[in-house]
């Protein structure tokens, strides 16, 4: 009985080995899967913040020129005028500056939200299946550029 349950154990031991390259790749477009999925979520997060920036300094500035358009309507003195001007100006730049650092910091935050989507898919990667076969991968590409840049060396050192 018992060589009945170990030749089914190695056949079955055999069976996943001859599968391995299929599972890992199998595993590997499932990481990937996930890993464009998050950053497409991360994406579009991103994009909602800004479009509410915009929306939120549109709408502070549609309010602002009212004001100004109903004092401008009222006011008649030049030196009223040109105050009313300069606190356009003020505006004008005080909220362009704001709006670009709010721009600037949502787009940091998307990249910081992609970012720890891949470090996250690279955590929980199994260590047996995908960080060698990235690893492998990563030396594939590195060797192959460095067998260029050494290619190109040798040919510049040639003529």
């Amino acid at each position: 009985m018992s060589t009945k349950s170990s030749r089914a154990a190695s056949s079955n031991e055999a069976a996943s080995a001859g599968t391995a390259p299929w599972n890992l790749l199998a595993d590997f477009g499932h990481q990937q899967l996930v890993l464009a999925t998050e950053s497409a979520c991360a994406v579009f997060r991103g994009s909602e913040a800004m479009r509410k920036i915009q929306q939120q300094a549109a709408h502070d500035a549609a309010l602002h020129h009212e004001a100004i358009a109903q004092k401008l309507r009222s006011q008649s003195e030049p030196s009223d005028l040109l105050a009313i001007q300069a606190d356009l100006m003020r505006f004008n730049l005080q909220g362009a500056t704001q709006y670009w650092q709010q721009l600037a910091a949502a787009m940091i935050q998307t990249q910081v939200d992609m970012a720890a989507c891949a470090s996250q898919v690279l955590q929980t990667a199994p260590e047996n299946g995908l960080k060698p076969a990235l690893e492998a991968w990563q030396s594939v590409l590195y060797n192959s550029l460095n067998g260029s840049a050494n290619q190109a060396n040798e040919a510049s050192t040639q003529h």
